[in-house]
């Protein structure tokens, strides 16, 4: 990864520094969906993970089990929680999102 701002070097009372932002040089986002009692796994990837490709797979994924109780494991990235689709979990209340604990700031 080509981070944005040169690694700072290793002093004696510190350790190296890097910051926290990136360059993604061809990479590509995975969404992927994995069905317990089955096994069965949906995947794809786009090129941007942004609301309306995660919407797009997510009711791609959803659909085949409408009216059961879905519980979906999610990062904690903005994409998650944009106007669009907090509309459209409040339409599908069988689907419930568990977010990923965050890493401790320190």
């Amino acid at each position: 990864m080509d981070r944005t701002q040169p690694v700072l070097p290793v002093t004696f009372a510190a350790t190296e520094k890097r910051t926290h932002d990136y360059i993604r040089h061809a990479t590509t986002n995975l969404f992927a969906a994995l069905n317990v009692t089955t096994g069965e796994v949906l995947g794809e990837c786009r090129p941007n993970r942004n609301a309306k490709n995660f919407l797009t797979f997510l009711k791609k994924a959803v659909k085949p089990h409408a009216r059961k109780d879905i519980h979906v494991v999610l990062d904690n990235l903005s994409t998650h929680t944009t106007p669009e689709v907090k509309a459209w979990l409040s339409n599908n209340p069988h689907v419930h999102f568990h977010f990923t604990p965050s890493a401790p700031h320190g």
